[in-house]
């Protein structure tokens, strides 16, 4: 490579590195600064939409993994730094909005879970987590929820392990206890399949991404029947566009690929210089992945988006991915 070759090479990367650092700044300090792309109706919030029962007309043979599920990553994170939130709307609002899968990340602290997203506590415990699910499924019988489960930040001051807790919360904790009776799927003889969405109606389908000491909760994070895109890493404002391209290839995957796979696609990302809310909404002369995301759902007509997990999603969002189980058959 001659000199000057090298040297354009080296002021384009030290251009792309300022900028990058001036749209974070501006990130910060700017209100609304990451709205630039955002239609509030696609990426803020899900207060103005309701669809509490969207799985109650759908037949009991249909298999769950044939469904398009609208999901929230990081579930919990709302009201928190600006870093680690990725959601508006509280949880009873996501489940009556039409979302019907959740990513909870929970510490292991003091033989009780906390919800946290990294480092940062959501000011939510895992009992609030169950209490408002199981609020939603008793009142919405028809319905069924996916809970991504797994362990987050470092473990302290406990006297039993991760599975061992979770048993406890199942089973023992006064404020939950017969939830595994009443409200919690769990596979036959440790079969790994998706379920049919008439087995699971009424229930929390767990994705157990933790160790189970030899207990199934419900389907393995790293089971067969899954396949999960969850690419979180987006460097800076740049690399939106590449994140929303992997994103977008899954989805044509969910689309035209094993049938009878449960097909998860995080349109989720972060990273030093592209904080939750720019991926999602964008920021400056970026487009978000949001935006990206409902073109795509609202210009193709196929048969499934699987479960699509969503940061700061809004109605317009929810109800794109909700319109194609009208494909749905038994």
């Amino acid at each position: 490579m001659s000199g000057r070759r090298h040297h354009a090479l080296a002021v384009q990367r030290r251009a792309r590195v300022v900028l990058t650092a001036l749209a974070a700044l501006l990130i910060v300090l700017v209100p609304g600064a990451t709205a630039a792309w955002a239609d509030g109706r696609h990426s803020e919030g899900l207060g103005a939409v309701s669809h509490p029962d969207w799985m109650a007309s759908l037949p009991d043979a249909a298999p769950l993994a044939a469904l398009s599920i609208p999901g929230t990553h990081d579930t919990m994170a709302r009201n928190v730094t600006f870093v680690a939130e990725t959601q508006k709307s509280p949880l009873p609002e996501q489940l009556n909005a039409g979302v019907r899968a959740l990513d909870i990340r929970a510490r292991h602290f003091h033989d009780h879970f906390t919800i946290h997203h990294g480092a940062v506590y959501l000011n939510a415990n895992f009992t609030d987590v169950l209490r408002q699910t199981t609020d939603f499924l008793k009142a919405h019988p028809g319905e069924a929820v996916l809970m991504r489960l797994n362990e987050e930040h470092t473990a302290a001051y406990n006297t039993r392990t991760f599975a061992q807790t979770l048993r406890w919360y199942l089973e023992q904790n006064p404020d939950t206890a017969g939830l595994a009776r009443d409200h919690l799927w769990r596979p036959l003889h440790g079969a790994q399949s998706a379920p049919t969405l008439g087995e699971v109606r009424g229930k929390i389908v767990l994705l157990q991404e933790f160790d189970g000491e030899g207990t199934d909760f419900g389907l393995s994070y790293w089971s067969p029947a899954m396949n999960i895109q969850d690419a979180y890493d987006v460097p800076s404002l740049f690399h939106i566009k590449g994140k929303w391209e992997t994103a977008r290839g899954h989805l044509e995957d969910a689309a035209t690929r094993d049938p009878g796979k449960l097909y998860i696609t995080f349109l989720s990302g972060v990273g030093p210089g592209a904080y939750p809310h720019a991926v999602a909404a964008g920021a400056l002369w970026f487009t978000g992945v949001n935006h990206y995301a409902l073109h795509h759902f609202q210009g193709r007509d196929v048969w499934r988006t699987g479960v699509v997990m969503m940061d700061y999603p809004g109605p317009d969002l929810v109800e794109a991915v909700l319109r194609y189980n009208r494909h749905v058959q038994s």
